[in-house]
């Protein structure tokens, strides 16, 4: 099985908890240590075998050169700096990047993609449900890591969100989509794990294909810790 990884889960100083908890049992289930990093702790210099971004809070958009939106209330920009650090951190140790709900949005900032603000701004042909119950279907993209993963092409997942990539960034191509065709993953195209899914796999553990990404992602952690 290899030497144990150690995963760092990051949040917020409040609110974050939850997914913390969740996130951590999954994790564990797959033989994973992990350690939960917030701006009120002592993150630069942590040793970690692979990263996850957890869900919360909108992104400020002066983090990433926006404007302002009148859905967009609640901010954490002592947040986005800490995890755009571990981003950057991660990628130059070469460890496994996942990003979950405004986790894969950062991810996609990072790489100089853009944003949408609020996708109730256009007309959607789908109805866009907010629910941590897996009421919403998406369609992943064949030839992509995460259609390896789940070795399938529609899930029924749940959504939290009210933004959404815009323009993929430098190597990240999507994989997956939903209905409105609204980006619902992406991954980047030449390094080895780095994943962003738009709904909480972690709110649903009982889900087979939740189990699976996770499962992944550590295998990725464990076989780069171990190569």
């Amino acid at each position: 099985m290899g030497r144990r990884v150690t995963i760092a889960v990051t949040g917020g100083r409040r609110g974050s908890r939850l997914a913390w908890y969740f996130s951590r049992f999954l994790l564990g289930g797959h033989g994973a240590g992990s350690r939960f990093l917030h701006p009120g702790t002592d993150y630069r210099d942590v040793p970690f075998d692979a990263l996850l971004i957890t869900g919360g809070s909108d992104i400020d958009p002066e983090t990433y050169g926006a404007q302002a939106h009148p859905t967009i209330e609640h901010t954490d920009p002592a947040r986005d700096a800490m995890e755009l650090y571990l981003i950057e951190t991660a990628i130059r140790r070469g460890v496994p990047v996942m990003g979950i709900c405004r986790g894969m949005q950062l991810l996609n900032l990072h790489f100089g993609g853009t944003l949408h603000p609020h996708i109730h701004d256009f007309d959607l042909d789908v109805a866009h449900p907010h629910t941590p119950l897996p009421l919403k279907t998406v369609t992943l993209e064949h030839g992509t890591n995460l259609h390896d993963i789940i070795g399938q092409s529609a899930l029924r997942v749940n959504a939290l969100h009210h933004q959404a990539v815009n323009r993929p960034g430098e190597s990240i191509r999507v994989a997956a989509h939903d209905g409105n065709n609204i980006v619902q993953a992406i991954e980047h195209t030449a390094l080895p794990f780095v994943l962003g899914i738009q709904w909480h796999p972690e709110f649903m553990p009982y889900s087979w294909h939740s189990r699976k990404i996770f499962a992944a992602f550590v295998h990725a952690a464990r076989s780069i810790k171990n190569s």
